[in-house]
């Protein structure tokens, strides 16, 4: 993986182990695009963040629902502005353009993300790891995981 650099050779084999899975899973590298739901309030601010959340990403465009049409005028506005936020906080040209949609805005964005990730965290205590973006991997992957088995609780409940 790119840019990281192991302190020994055990951490240096799972950083390649790492490495592979993440480019099988993931060959374009578009799960990182889900960290947007993460940092989305610290690049656009709270003002908009309480008017407007990202719901949903496909093939490179972000859709972002926005609670009224005055907000989604604003934001047609201030689009390429926040779409090269975003990709830089990514680190990539990931988010190609932004559809804004009319639709219901959650009250509190922030902590509903907080509660997802500490909901993931709480199924594996991971040591501390030194390097940034190897930890930042394996939160993902933990919290990825915490998500699939929501789901299949969710999906044992309805039958």
């Amino acid at each position: 993986m790119p840019g990281m650099r192991p302190t020994n050779e055990r951490a240096s084999k799972v950083v390649d182990v790492l490495g592979d899975v993440l480019k099988r899973v993931d060959p374009e590298q578009q799960m990182r695009v889900y960290g947007i739901w993460n940092f989305w309030s610290a690049e656009v601010g709270d003002l908009i963040a309480r008017r407007a959340q990202p719901s949903r990403f496909r093939n490179g465009i972000l859709f972002v629902t926005v609670a009224t049409q005055s907000w989604m005028q604003e934001l047609q506005f201030m689009k390429e502005t926040i779409r090269g936020r975003l990709n830089a906080r990514l680190g990539a040209d990931l988010v190609r353009d932004i559809f804004f949609v009319s639709g219901k805005v959650e009250s509190a964005p922030q902590d509903a993300s907080r509660e997802r990730r500490l909901s993931g965290r709480a199924l594996v205590s991971l040591p501390a790891i030194a390097d940034p973006a190897l930890a930042d991997a394996f939160t993902r992957i933990i919290d990825a995981r915490a998500q699939r088995l929501a789901r299949s609780r969710g999906r044992k409940r309805q039958r």
